[in-house]
């Protein structure tokens, strides 16, 4: 149904006016308000109209001002929308996004982004750029940080969720705001994990794995989607009718307004596909795109496009009216100056907020060895060494407003529960001095217990921050193998925005903790995990690499027609392996350990009505209640193409009290075995496939071969 007010609205804008709806410009840092704010060239243009949009500011004082000029000053009174890169936490920090897909949790990912949209909400914030949804595979690419991980089932729950807690199914609430998709899409495929890189993938590739958290997020209702800066089948991304029209648009169903990310519209000059700014603003409208983020080809070049060609014209009501649809939809006609008030910082930090964030914190923190170390008696003399010890830089990158000084320390959140606590750096992230180890391997020697922190600064991953070895730094393994040579049980606490490669120190430590970055709550959630009062439950939402040369490296790879089995012929050299190495990476997609002992009972595996239904006891032996993640992965046989050795159709996060056990159904619809065949045909085949009931993508505990018609048995 068309919008009758925007549509009368729109009889009355004149060209420059409509095309102003179509950009975007940002504040960055400081903004001058004083005697000066009404002279400089942005506040001209949103007295002229030309401005639809902003991304910023933080600053309630610079968004009043802004604002009332576009609703008192400009003709038509028309508001700005603005928008923020809220990723993981307005000024509440939560985990980054990868930590926060190891929960496997949907329900307190949506709790999370409930904070972070009252938080935005009340900062005068109407759309947050977020969430990210690109699958990644290769931990070189900085943002794998900001991302749900490598599998796309897995995505797509978090991306219902994310959608959900944010907008909370009504944008002009006031303590919601509306989303926007990125990087849309394949962005997380860029060769060689160097950002902004070539992306090569097929059209099954596409739409099996990297539309299908897109999909989600727009039947979740996101407003918006924003364009990658990669290309797809050669052609960039923001300037692809086929992607932003054909399957954006036309297969998901798409209605909301379009963006470009960052100048990547007039960027495609440098793909050498177009030579002028002019040919850019007709390929891309032509395309699809809505609002130019940043760039000002539609500014400067539509207008005169338009009186040569009246369909240009056309696409520019067509994106005009989507942009005002969305005002309407977030309320600003109504109320512009929504939740822009001086005193917004009032809503930032709040008891409750912080809570949630502990609780998410700690489900986030995956731990990856134990050998009976964890956890650590409170009554114990520990010996807290490393870079990460003492530094509040815990946010991680895309960290919004959210404050290093706010966040608590591991020292801090250790000092809580141990008495008995040194606390010595020992090194530096890239650097060493032996006074420094002296100090603490002379204290690390008195202790029950060493617990070390190392990994990667925070601004060591994210945009434009791609590693050809993202391994540990070599001043940091020389601190941990002094330590190891005291022969003390030894904790590793690894904090990092990527699946580091960690296999030349695994050995050194007793028990290891993979903590990324957590935010305003890191240490008293790791106190919490280590001391025991938290059993840890998260899992990994990557696969672990053991050496570069793996890279890229992931769980639901296809199939080959020499596939090497270690097992049964471990000395077949005409196989799909290495010489120098196994396959198997150092942990795979989906493993984390817990303090309590869970064994899998009576399973069940049935098939009625295309619909396959699992069942599966779980029994918690230990004298410690816990969570458990039960995965549900499928193999695919006997198909007309190639498909993956295992993909993730299910999972529940249950709890399991001590000595008890719990009754876990699962069941995999139809779509589940959705595939495209070879004539790229979404289709359900009533064939067979494997069913496996598995703890990680690896350890599978239990299958049987069904079909969707009936039960085979082998």
């Amino acid at each position: 149904m068309q919008n009758q007010f925007v549509i009368d609205l729109m009889k009355q804008m004149t060209i420059e006016e409509k095309i102003g709806q179509l950009y975007q410009t940002a504040i960055m840092g400081e903004f001058d308000y004083g005697p000066a704010f009404e002279q400089n060239d942005l506040t001209k243009l949103i007295k002229e109209g030309k401005v639809g949009s902003l991304v910023g500011p933080y600053d309630n004082h610079v968004t009043l001002k802004l604002q009332k000029l576009a609703v008192e000053k400009s003709r038509l009174g028309i508001p700005l929308m603005f928008d923020n890169d809220i990723i993981h936490g307005c000024r509440t920090g939560f985990p980054v996004n990868l930590a926060l897909a190891g929960s496997f949790d949907m329900d307190l990912v949506e709790k999370a982004a409930r904070v972070m949209a009252y938080e935005t909400s009340h900062s005068g914030t109407h759309v947050t750029l977020s969430p990210m949804l690109d699958i990644v595979r290769d931990p070189r690419w900085g943002r794998v940080v900001e991302s749900p991980g490598e599998d796309p089932y897995l995505a797509s729950q978090l991306a219902e969720s994310y959608v959900k807690g944010w907008t909370g199914n009504d944008i002009k609430h006031e303590n919601h705001v509306g989303v926007c998709l990125k990087h849309f899409v394949g962005y997380g495929a860029s060769e060689a994990g160097r950002d902004y890189n070539h992306v090569d993938i097929s059209e099954r590739m596409l739409k099996q794995v990297y539309l299908k958290p897109f999909e989600a997020g727009v039947n979740a209702g996101a407003s918006m989607v924003m364009s990658a800066f990669n290309v797809y089948q050669d052609i960039p991304v923001t300037a692809n009718k086929y992607l932003l029209r054909d399957v954006l648009r036309g297969q998901l169903g798409f209605k909301g307004v379009t963006i470009s990310d960052y100048t990547s519209s007039e960027e495609i000059i440098n793909h050498k596909i177009v030579e002028t700014d002019e040919e850019v603003a007709s390929m891309c409208l032509e395309a699809g795109l809505d609002i130019e983020l940043i760039s000002k080809t539609y500014m400067n070049e539509l207008k005169s496009l338009s009186k040569k060609n009246q369909h240009i014209a056309t696409l520019i009501d067509e994106a005009c009216y989507r942009v005002l649809d969305l005002k309407y939809q977030l309320g600003l006609f109504e109320k512009p100056y929504k939740n822009i008030y001086v005193d917004f910082e009032k809503y930032w930090l709040l008891p409750e907020h912080r809570k949630i964030s502990l609780d998410v914190s700690r489900q986030s923190i995956v731990m990856l060895k134990n050998l009976e170390v964890l956890p650590i008696d409170q009554h114990k003399k520990l010996c807290l060494v490393g870079p990460f010890a003492k530094t509040n830089h815990l946010v991680g990158p895309w960290g919004g407003k959210v404050r290093n000084e706010d966040c608590i320390t591991f020292e801090e959140g250790m000092k809580k529960v141990y008495s008995k606590l040194d606390v010595f750096e020992g090194a530096h992230i890239k650097a060493i001095n032996q006074k420094d180890l002296n100090d603490a391997l002379e204290a690390a020697q008195d202790a029950d217990v060493i617990v070390v922190a190392v990994g990667e600064d925070q601004w060591e991953s994210g945009e434009a921050h791609s590693k050809t070895d993202p391994s540990i730094h070599q001043a940091q393994i020389k601190l941990i193998k002094a330590l190891r040579k005291l022969n003390k049980p030894m904790v590793g606490v690894i904090f990092s925005g990527r699946p580091l490669i960690i296999t030349d120190v695994v050995d050194d430590f007793d028990a290891l903790l993979y903590a990324w970055f957590l935010g305003t709550e890191t240490g008293d959630a790791l106190a919490d995990v280590i001391s025991g009062i938290t059993n840890p439950s998260a899992r990994l939402a990557m696969t672990f690499p053991r050496s570069v040369g793996q890279i890229p490296i992931y769980y639901n790879h296809m199939k080959t027609g020499r596939p090497y089995d270690q097992v049964n012929h471990p000395n077949n050299h005409y196989t799909s392996r290495y010489l120098d190495s196994v396959n198997e990476p150092l942990y795979p997609f989906g493993y984390g350990l817990s303090y309590s002992n869970y064994q899998y009972n009576n399973f069940s595996i049935d098939v009625k009505d295309h619909q396959v239904l699992v069942q599966v006891d779980i029994d918690n032996l230990s004298e410690v209640d816990g969570y458990e993640i039960v995965q549900v992965y499928i193999e695919a046989l006997s198909f007309s193409v190639t498909r993956p050795v295992n993909e993730l159709k299910g999972f529940k996060k249950v709890m399991v009290p001590k000595k008890t056990s719990v009754h876990v159904t699962m069941t995999l619809k139809e779509d589940d075995f959705a595939y495209y065949n070879k004539d790229m045909i979404s289709t359900h085949e009533n064939k067979k496939y494997f069913v496996k009931v598995a703890r990680n993508a690896i350890d599978i505990i239990y299958q049987e071969i069904v079909d969707l018609g009936k039960k085979v048995t082998l």
